[in-house]
């Protein structure tokens, strides 16, 4: 650690407030220099924990104010914006201090690399739920339950070891998606109503909605959330062999995107569905376009059921009506996370945690508790 090292902690605005911390042996003395109190005092007679108002550098500097945390952590918060703050680090630049960061001031703040890592997703989550989960890993639950595991390898316990592994890995496809949305594809042929699918997903009008084949030229993506889980749903080109250049490559686009979903909707037209299964269609019609649908991960949408027989039909949806929209958002969360942890549950939620509880249990599994043991504390 240098003499002082200073980071910007929060996101330029033009209407916000910036918070410049400066920590180290020589922060207060540093921050000093340039800070001109209202009340004549310099910051190290300031009392810690007071907010003192002042300028920076002279007498009609920029307004600020700024905290002494301690005798080590000083906090000065100016003018958002893209001016304001970089003038203040680059003074601090110019004596002597360090810029690192803000991701890097937390990994210094904390001791412990789980809680420092769970604190950096936390500004990463845009639902209550996934916050939820995140708050209780940053308050250890991750933690304590990564230590068991190590003190039952310690005991030479290599069962129960073991179960802690999967205990965790069992959740580690949702933490993976508590900072990235799960990816939601819309897809289908022409005209069975993807477009109007999405708006009422949506509610309100995402996509353009036309009678003609051939509509939706690109991926029209929104983010939203179903029972507190982030999602980026994609409205695709409808899928048919055409060759027309610029439909072409929407289809183009139609297909990668499909590859990478975390769930596919494959919407039929309820008209057009008879005697066969939806899933049976859905991937014949795949399949006739070059391509195959997972099943695992595809969900058939039967919409326009307000045109057919609903008794002969089953469940599907009416994207002009809202028929069954609220059944298929539920099916939607149903099956991008079947098995929501309780609270309290230990949820690895980064690549590196799951590839090193992997590895642990690999290990285990080879009856080599040693490498498991190595690899879990190196975290």
């Amino acid at each position: 650690m240098t003499a002082a090292y200073a980071s910007l902690l929060t996101p330029g605005g033009r209407s916000a407030i910036a918070v410049v911390a400066v920590a180290g042996d020589r922060a207060v003395a540093t921050v000093d220099q340039y800070f001109r109190s209202a009340n004549g005092l310099p910051l190290k007679e300031q009392p810690v924990g007071r907010i003192v108002y002042g300028r920076w550098k002279q007498d009609q500097g920029e307004e600020l104010v700024v905290c002494r945390r301690t005798d080590k952590i000083v906090e000065i918060h100016c003018h958002g914006g893209y001016q304001s703050a970089p003038q203040v680090l680059i003074a601090l630049r110019e004596s002597g201090c360090t810029h690192v960061d803000w991701p890097e001031w937390i990994q210094q703040k904390f001791t412990c690399r789980l809680s420092a890592e769970a604190h950096i997703a936390l500004t990463k989550t845009t639902t209550l739920r996934t916050a939820k989960i995140l708050l209780d890993q940053f308050h250890g639950k991750l933690r304590q339950a990564w230590d068991e595991v190590i003190a039952e390898l310690s005991r030479n316990n290599l069962h129960l070891a073991m179960d802690g592994l999967r205990a965790m890995l069992q959740y580690a496809e949702l933490g993976l998606h508590l900072t990235r949305p799960w990816s939601v594809v819309i897809a289908g042929l022409p005209n069975v109503g993807k477009s109007s699918l999405i708006n009422a997903l949506a509610g309100f009008q995402r996509a353009i909605v036309f009678d003609q084949p051939g509509t939706t030229r690109d991926v029209v993506t929104f983010a939203t959330a179903v029972s507190g889980w982030p999602l980026e749903l994609s409205d695709t080109a409808g899928m048919r062999c055409t060759t027309e250049a610029i439909e072409s490559a929407g289809i183009e686009l139609a297909r990668d995107r499909l590859q990478v979903a975390d769930l596919v909707l494959w919407v039929l037209d309820a008209t057009e569905v008879a005697r066969q299964k939806p899933l049976t269609l859905a991937s014949e019609q795949a399949k006739q376009l070059g391509f195959e649908l997972e099943e695992a991960r595809t969900v058939t949408v039967v919409n326009k059921i307000d045109l057919v027989d609903r008794k002969k039909q089953g469940l599907g949806t009416s994207a002009t009506t809202g028929l069954g929209i609220e059944d298929l958002l539920q099916d939607i969360a149903t099956r991008i996370v079947p098995l929501p942890p309780p609270p309290g549950a230990a949820v690895p939620f980064s690549a590196d945690q799951v590839e090193t509880l992997q590895t642990a249990l690999a290990a285990c599994e080879n009856t080599n508790p040693d490498k498991a043991l190595q690899v879990l504390q190196k975290y």
